[in-house]
């Protein structure tokens, strides 16, 4: 049987393994980061479409706003309650036909993608129907505020969806599929 010496001046004293520790947590803490870091460089106020690896295109606010803009009133109803808004926003298919007019016929679906990481889908024959997938980027005339509140950022909404869960805040990726 072999004995480990935990006294004064032993092989393995409690501040060295404390220390030992500590160092060993820092280190799964900085892989982890790393490894979950933002690779894209997606931040609020710009949105990149994707086809896998491949970027297809990318806006702006002021991009969607040199595209004809809509008025939405409508009640998003969420565990947050209800709210009456009036968003100033551009349908989808809009979004995409500026980018390449082909992509709705060449894709099946668009996975949306939040600053916060959310993520929800939405079939291309939802984007294709009239009045329904838009990106909104202003409420009541003002916009829309970022994750930490700031002016600039944008909201996938679909009309046909009485709850909004679908509805993508902090809009940063969409990825056709």
């Amino acid at each position: 049987m072999v004995e480990a010496s935990v006294g004064k001046g032993g092989f393995f004293s409690s501040k060295k393994i404390l220390i030992t520790v500590i160092a060993l947590l820092a280190l799964i803490i900085a892989v982890f980061s790393f490894l979950n870091r933002d690779q894209t460089g997606l931040e609020e106020g710009t949105v990149i479409i994707k086809a896998g690896d491949t970027i297809l295109g990318r806006f702006t606010i002021a991009d969607l706003q040199k595209l004809p803009a809509v008025e939405k009133k409508m009640t998003v109803n969420s565990s947050q309650g209800n709210s009456e808004n009036e968003f100033t926003c551009v349908p989808v298919l809009a979004v995409l036909n500026s980018i390449d007019p082909g992509l709705t016929q060449k894709y099946k679906k668009i996975i949306t993608k939040g600053v916060d990481n959310y993520t929800s889908g939405v079939d291309m024959s939802e984007v294709l129907q009239p009045d329904n997938v838009y990106i909104a980027y202003a409420d009541h005339g003002k916009p829309l505020k970022t994750k930490i509140g700031e002016d600039g950022s944008m909201r996938i909404i679909i009309c046909n969806d009485d709850y909004g869960q679908r509805f993508t805040r902090w809009l940063v990726g969409m990825e056709l599929q």
